[in-house]
């Protein structure tokens, strides 16, 4: 057996991939305290109300609120507002919100004394170079486009971004080891097979090695009939490459 370094534990988030409350619950019982952090997408937020993020709570547990707030400067500052009251953990806004609203946002987090970890969405990763240059129309490199939203990112005051495993070492080489990089598109490699939306992937240990700081797992943990066994695996992982 190999052993779990307990830094490990709080490089990952698992993404609570379900529709329903019950079975978000339940799955946050049986992993216990082998995991902290999870994730609360737009899927569990709506079906519950908002009530996971204080169930979450109440359990000692810490909530990155991924709703990926993107619209109109002062739409998005109303809604960073709810999120910082209730004291998530982290938030995320899109980049290309633009500096101005990533700035407002920034000052806002420095108004309310908050904690919490502000982070940018960049490329989704179910997105392509392909996917990015048929969108724009042109010759775009994915890659140059991440680190252009996170310069911009930085420059606003936000403290991180969200981008693929496979960015995460350019971003840091030019944005510094501090500024946070959360990668989802993590798959431990007995599930790389399986055909999902995910484009830029990389296992825990690739993820790790090649900088990112958080590394958010959903389904090969949720969809899997052991998710205690996989979250082991994922920390062995992380724990070799730390």
């Amino acid at each position: 057996m190999k052993k779990i370094n307990c830094k490990a534990k709080e490089k990952l988030i698992i993404a609570l991939d379900y529709n329903n409350f019950e079975e978000a619950k339940k799955l946050v019982e049986s992993l216990g305290e082998n995991i902290s952090i999870y994730k609360v997408g737009l899927e569990i937020f709506l079906n519950t109300e908002g009530k996971i993020v204080d169930y979450l709570h109440s359990k000692k547990k810490k909530v990155f609120l991924d709703l990926k707030f993107h619209d109109i400067t002062n739409t998005v500052k109303t809604a960073c507002e709810y999120a910082i009251k209730k004291n998530v953990f982290m938030f995320n806004i899109h980049c290309s919100s633009g500096m101005s609203t990533m700035k407002e946002i920034s000052e806002l987090l420095k108004k309310y004394n908050s904690a919490s970890i502000l982070i940018g969405v960049t490329i989704l990763t179910n997105l392509s170079e392909n996917d990015i240059q048929e969108m724009f129309g042109g010759k775009i490199k994915l890659e140059e486009l991440v680190l252009n939203m996170a310069s911009l990112a930085k420059k606003s005051g936000m403290n991180g971004i969200v981008c693929s495993p496979k960015e995460a070492r350019t971003v840091k080489e030019k944005l510094g080891k501090d500024f946070v990089t959360v990668c989802p598109g993590v798959r431990p490699e007995f599930t790389l097979n399986c055909k999902d939306d995910q484009n830029r992937i990389m296992t825990p240990y690739e993820a790790v090695k090649n900088g990112a700081d958080f590394l958010v797992v959903g389904r090969p943990v949720t969809k899997n009939e052991n998710p205690e066994n996989v979250v082991k695996i994922i920390l062995e992982e992380i724990s070799e490459c730390i």
